[in-house]
């Protein structure tokens, strides 16, 4: 049965959101593909936080995340605080079973993983990360 592991990353207050991305897209996840190699997620979905500059906030009615009300990079959150929100971006990877999450993890804590590791600490606050093993999901 295939398994997802959320993971939570908050961008480092001097890193803007689109070089969090850049960084993310263009360095950090080939150091994880070069590291995991045949143990990679089957899928690795990254989701980013909408910002306040879209204007989406402005278009859908958020009042916490007007143009007017909130800065430029803040999140748009359409119930709740943009405070409330304590990440930027979440990565989804699917592992075909139990057994490919353990390898998974393996070769992260390996030495070699450790390179995933200080990669984080450039761009992210990594006391902010959160990694999640989720259960079983149902499309409705």
């Amino acid at each position: 049965m295939p398994l997802s592991v959320m993971v939570f990353y908050t961008r480092r207050p001097d890193v803007t959101p689109n070089q969090f991305r850049e960084y993310m897209e263009n360095v950090h996840v080939p150091i994880i593909k070069d590291v995991m190699r045949e143990h990679y997620p089957t899928c690795y979905t990254l989701r980013y936080v909408v910002r306040v500059d879209s204007g989406a906030g402005d278009r859908l009615g958020a009042n916490t995340a007007s143009k007017k009300r909130a800065p430029p990079d803040a999140p748009v959150v359409l119930v709740g605080s943009p405070s409330d929100l304590g990440w930027d971006a979440m990565g989804e990877m699917v592992f075909r079973d139990e057994l490919h999450v353990q390898q998974g993890l393996g070769t992260i804590n390996s030495p070699d993983g450790q390179r995933v590791k200080e990669d984080e600490e450039v761009f992210t606050i990594t006391d902010k990360l959160r990694v999640v093993l989720m259960g079983e999901s149902k499309t409705m």
